[in-house]
C-alpha cells in the first residue's frame, strides 16, 4: 500500500475474488490522510468510540470508550487527541498493552441514533498511552474516510457516566451458553482486524437480531453483506488470519469480546447464499460497561435482509 494506492494485497485480492476490483478502484478515491472540517465537528460531537489494537501476535482486540463530548478531537485533521479518564475507559483492557507494543490504532466514531460513521486508521505518536497515566493519546492520521448508513440498528446514548465500571472480567477460551444467547439476540457487533504493514482497522456489522450465527461455543459465522466493496475488513483477514468481534449488551450494560483466527468462506454454496467469514473463538473476555449509561431502542436498518 502506498499514498497513491489505498489498498493492501489483501484487499485487492479480496475485492478480485468478489468480482468487485473496479467498483472498489472508483470508491477507493474517497479515502484520504486529512479529516475534513465536517468531518472534525462530528468528530468532536461524539460520546462513544470504538478503537481496534493488535498484540502483535495473534490477537485482534476492539474496544470501546466513552467520554464528554470532545474527548475525540482534531484541530489539525492530521492528528486525532482523545482524552481518557477512569469513568470511560477499562484500565484492564488488552488495547493499552497493545499500544505499549506497536502502536497500531483504529478508530470508528460512530452516531447510532443518526446512522452516522467515520472511520480512522493510524498510528499513535510515541508517549503517553493511557490509561497509566489517565491523560491524553495522540494518533497521527494515515487513512480517513466515511461510511454509508447501510445497516446500523439505531439507538440513542443516553445517561451520565456517574462512576468507572466494576472491574470483574470473566475471561474464557470458549462462550458459554449465556454469551452464545447474547450472540444469538445481537443486531450489532464491531470487528477488529489488522494488516500488519498496513495497519489496524474496526468496523461496524449489523443485521437482524442473531444474523452472527453461533455454530458452537468456539465458532462463530459471520455474513458479508453488500457494502462500499473496500473489503477493508475480509482483505485485512485475508492478510492476517485473525480478527476479534465486539458485542454489546445494551440491555445488561456489559460488552463481550471474542478474539480469535478468521477465515474467509469462499466455498461456492456459501457465495451462493451470502459471503461470511468464520471465527475460531480463542478467547472471551466479558466485562461491564460504565455505569450511567443507557441506550434507547429507536429502529431497525430499513437495508437489513428480511425487511
Amino acid at each position: 500500500m502506498t499514498n497513491a494506492d489505498p489498498f493492501h494485497d489483501g484487499e485487492r485480492q479480496v475485492q478480485a475474488l468478489a468480482g468487485q476490483a473496479l467498483q472498489a478502484e472508483a470508491v477507493g478515491r474517497m479515502v484520504a490522510n486529512r479529516i475534513t472540517p465536517a468531518a472534525r465537528e462530528f468528530l468532536a460531537a461524539q460520546s462513544m468510540l470504538l478503537i481496534g489494537s493488535w498484540d502483535g501476535a495473534r490477537s485482534t482486540w476492539p474496544s470501546l470508550l466513552f467520554g464528554t463530548p470532545g474527548f475525540v478531537s482534531s484541530q489539525d485533521g492530521e492528528t486525532v487527541c482523545i482524552r481518557v479518564d477512569a469513568a470511560g475507559a477499562a484500565p484492564a483492557d488488552p488495547l493499552w498493552d497493545n499500544l505499549h507494543t506497536n502502536g497500531l490504532i483504529g478508530l470508528l466514531a460512530i452516531d447510532l441514533a443518526t446512522r452516522r460513521r467515520l472511520r480512522i486508521n493510524g498510528h499513535l505518536r510515541t508517549g503517553g498511552t493511557a490509561p497509566a497515566g489517565y491523560g491524553e493519546i495522540e494518533v497521527c492520521v494515515d487513512q480517513v474516510y466515511p461510511n454509508c448508513p447501510k445497516y446500523i440498528q439505531r439507538r440513542r446514548l443516553r445517561g451520565e457516566r456517574s462512576e468507572p465500571a466494576s472491574r470483574d472480567v470473566r475471561r474464557s477460551a470458549h462462550l458459554s451458553d449465556e454469551q452464545q444467547q447474547l450472540i444469538a439476540r445481537a443486531d450489532t457487533c464491531f470487528v477488529a482486524s489488522v494488516q500488519p504493514q498496513a495497519g489496524a482497522d474496526i468496523s461496524h456489522r449489523g443485521g437482524p437480531p442473531g444474523f452472527v450465527h453461533v455454530e458452537c461455543g468456539q465458532r462463530l459465522r459471520v455474513p458479508d453483506y453488500a457494502g462500499n466493496a473496500l473489503f477493508n475488513t475480509l482483505g485485512n483477514i485475508q492478510a492476517s488470519g485473525i480478527a476479534g468481534l465486539l458485542f454489546i449488551d445494551f440491555a445488561g450494560q456489559r460488552q463481550l469480546q471474542v478474539i480469535g483466527d478468521a477465515e474467509i468462506d469462499w466455498t461456492p454454496r456459501s457465495v451462493a447464499v451470502e459471503r461470511s467469514w468464520i471465527l475460531a473463538v480463542k478467547t472471551v473476555r466479558e466485562s461491564q460497561l460504565p455505569a450511567g449509561l443507557g441506550w434507547e431502542f429507536i429502529d431497525y436498518s430499513p437495508f437489513n435482509p428480511g425487511t
